[in-house]
């Protein structure tokens, strides 16, 4: 019987906490005998309750933590005080002690801590415990043309010339309090396509769940020089830097480049990134990702560029929040298919605001992120409070907001605009660039933003205001042919002397 006892009834039975606490047994024998041992009170001390409880930990803990670590932990993960690469397996493996050892103290601890507006319910405790436990810094970077460490070189013990980044960059992710973490360099399987795909789709996730993000600028020597690192050009970088909450800049000589624990809680390293990006400091610490306020995002996206074609679409597909199978081999098709699934969810005018290359599939839809193009005074309202010809204040909006793109193109309501009229100017450029536009001589366009005043199907244009407009043509030899957006290398607005009020048609572009 005394062998077949559990541990934990033996610590009980010699007088030793689980801390470590021995009681004072002076006067009498140092030692238990197996009568001894056969006296103890098996139900409060050792009932198969307490046992079970001991080697599985409480219930709803493990299933929250195993569905975290199978679904939302990146594929591989590097264990930083040994620079290995483990598995989703190997974690649970690793950490299932400490789940064990969570309690309902534990518990209450984080309901009671909570600094939310609202109170925690014990799922939400339970899951910002396990996150807590399993923190993991997720390295920014630009990689180098040879060396970076790949996930065979890893897994073979093989220490290439950029070896030395990682082992640095783990030692900043410790210095945070992480003992995992993930670089893009190394922690992706490249040689399966199913878990290259899982890491491109969930990239954005894993470094917004991240604790910290360490980004490092090998170009930069202070904040002065920082806009001119090749960091703010590359595509991939655009999500390492929206996503985290956390994240901590790194130039030269892994030299820190702030004084902050968080540099998206520091206002000289915002003024910096806003600057070099053109995001708005609200935007770099609370940004949400989705289909809203697609035409800023993509240009923010105008001016990075990236190694393979296909990745100016792939890594926007966590900053837009749509789903995207990846296909390498397709060329520009990519981000054609990109834009089919923003628009599908997009109600916004202003994802017509492009000139220059379009697709190859769709004369309505851009060939890149570079085409979209600054708006300028076009866009100082979308929708708004103003006055129509009765001079009450009516509720108003602008442009269509149900467009679809359909097996004839992209479907839209649109104002058609006959050119040159006396009352009508048509403008090219936006800014400083703006000039008037006679180049195209007699010709047709559709303004995108009109506005609505009700739902009579009537499109109106607002004298001395600017409205984006495309320019159209069609086979001049058919007379059945349907209208396409010609190509321009700038945006074209017009602007008209007197209030014009015109019937809206529907086109497919």
């Amino acid at each position: 019987m005394f062998f077949l006892m559990d541990r934990y009834c033996l610590r009980a039975v010699a007088g030793v906490s689980r801390s470590g606490y021995r009681p004072d047994l002076r006067g009498t024998s140092r030692g238990i005998s197996l009568m001894q041992v056969h006296q103890v009170d098996p139900p409060r001390l050792c009932s198969p309750a307490v046992q079970e409880l001991g080697r599985t930990g409480l219930p709803d803990v493990m299933e929250v933590f195993a569905t975290y670590v199978n679904n939302e932990l990146p594929t591989y993960l590097v264990h930083v005080p040994e620079k290995k690469l483990v598995s989703r397996q190997e974690v649970k493996k690793m950490f299932r002690r400490d789940m064990i050892a969570v309690t309902e103290a534990d518990i209450a601890k984080v309901v009671e801590e909570a600094a939310g507006r609202s109170v925690p319910t014990r799922d939400e405790a339970i899951r910002a415990l396990v996150r807590g436990k399993l923190k993991y810094a997720t390295f920014s970077h630009r990689w180098i043309e040879r060396g970076e460490p790949t996930f065979r070189d890893i897994m073979m013990s093989f220490e290439p010339a950029g070896y030395s980044k990682l082992v640095n960059f783990c030692g900043k992710a410790a210095e945070y309090g992480c003992s995992l973490a993930w670089s893009d360099t190394c922690c992706i399987n490249k040689d399966s396509s199913t878990e290259l795909e899982e890491a491109i789709r969930s990239m954005f996730k894993w470094y917004r769940d991240a604790h910290v993000c360490i980004a490092y600028l090998a170009e930069a020597t202070s904040l002065d020089d920082v806009w001119k690192d090749v960091w703010f050009t590359r595509g991939w970088t655009l999500q390492e830097l929206l996503a985290p909450r956390m994240m901590k800049f790194y130039g030269k000589n892994w030299v820190p480049l702030s004084n902050s624990l968080n540099d998206k809680q520091d206002g000289g390293m915002l003024d910096v990134l806003s600057r070099a990006t053109g995001i708005s400091h609200h935007d770099l610490r609370f940004f949400r990702p989705g289909t809203r306020n697609v035409h800023e995002k993509m240009m923010w996206a105008a001016n990075r560029t990236t190694t393979r074609v296909e990745d100016i679409a792939y890594c926007l597909i966590g900053v837009f929040d749509v789903s995207l199978t990846i296909a390498y081999g397709e060329g520009q098709r990519a981000f054609y298919r990109l834009m089919e699934a923003i628009i599908n969810r997009c109600g916004e005018w202003e994802i017509m605001a492009w000139a220059g290359s379009p697709s190859a599939d769709s004369a309505a839809i851009p060939e890149s992120p570079r085409c979209y193009k600054a708006l300028g005074e076009a866009r100082a309202a979308t929708e708004s409070s103003v006055s129509g010809d009765s001079g009450l204040t009516q509720r108003a909006w602008r442009g269509d907001r149900h467009f679809v793109m359909t097996k004839r193109g992209l479907q839209l309501k649109l104002l058609l605009v006959d050119l040159p009229s006396p009352s009508m100017h048509l403008f090219e450029g936006s800014g400083e660039k703006r000039m008037e536009c006679t180049r195209y001589g007699r010709c047709t366009v559709c303004v995108v933003d009109y506005w609505c005043f009700d739902t009579s199907g009537k499109g109106v244009l607002v004298p001395k205001q600017d409205h984006l407009c495309l320019l159209l043509h069609s086979d001049p030899f058919d007379p059945y042919a349907e209208w396409e957006k010609a190509q321009t290398k700038e945006l074209l607005f017009v602007r008209t002397d007197v209030e014009v009020r015109e019937d809206l048609r529907v086109l497919w572009l």
